[in-house]
């Protein structure tokens, strides 16, 4: 055997044994998962104590064989709490888990911790008692009629035409169900509501947080 010959058996003998278990498995292309923690994101940014939410860690990449267990944390436990882990199956990226929340006497926040071996993150969340969170309601003039709009419970009370007058914008706490009512003034009639996001049907607005809804009644002249 020539001295170039020789050289490259052995060259070849060393590539073999150095080689990774799951390399000579798989023919010698590697399998190893370079999958880590990329975000942690829960479904409400605020809510009110008691309220259960979803959290979701989501990976740089598909999870490797046999899943990658992500370790959860809640920094503030009197307020929120999170299981010890969540698995993200294999193939999958990204995989959800419970949030629960409980009653505080004033807005508290908390951190929902998650690790996988030297990565930390974490998403804000924070919980605040019954009545602190808020909507709003307001009333946008349109038609050529006049004509009154109040609510129930009350808040909104106003009068649109011409002129507008009383308070047409209300706020009310999140989750509470709003009751619009029209009435046309004389020489108008009230020919229903005109279509807006969130105010489909004004007799029951659900009145979400943070958030403002828009209605417009059409009224117009005899």
């Amino acid at each position: 055997m020539s001295r170039t010959a020789a050289v490259s058996t052995v060259l070849a003998v060393l590539a073999v044994l150095s080689a990774s278990p799951a390399a000579m498995a798989a023919g010698g292309t590697s399998t190893a998962s370079t999958a880590t923690l990329s975000s942690v994101t829960v479904s409400a940014p605020q809510v009110i104590g008691g309220t259960p939410l979803t959290g979701t860690v989501a990976l740089t990449t598909t999870a490797p064989t046999g899943g990658l267990t992500v370790t959860l944390s809640s920094d503030n436990p009197s307020a929120a709490t999170v299981p010890a882990q969540v698995v993200v199956p294999a193939g999958a990226t990204r995989a959800g888990f419970p949030i629960i929340t409980l009653p505080v006497p004033n807005p508290q926040s908390a951190l929902i911790i998650g690790s996988t071996g030297t990565v930390t993150t974490y998403a804000i969340l924070t919980v605040v008692k019954a009545g602190a969170v808020t909507g709003s309601i307001a009333i946008i003039p349109g038609g050529t009629g006049s004509g009154t709009l109040t609510s129930v419970p009350a808040g909104i009370s106003c009068r649109v035409g011409a002129v507008v007058t009383g308070t047409c914008s209300a706020s009310f706490p999140a989750g509470a169900v709003v009751r619009l009512a029209a009435k046309a003034a004389a020489g108008s009639s009230f020919q229903g509501w005109r279509g807006t996001p969130g105010c489909g049907d004004p007799s029951k607005i659900v009145v979400a947080a943070s958030t403002t809804v828009y209605c417009q009644p059409g009224f117009t002249l005899k």
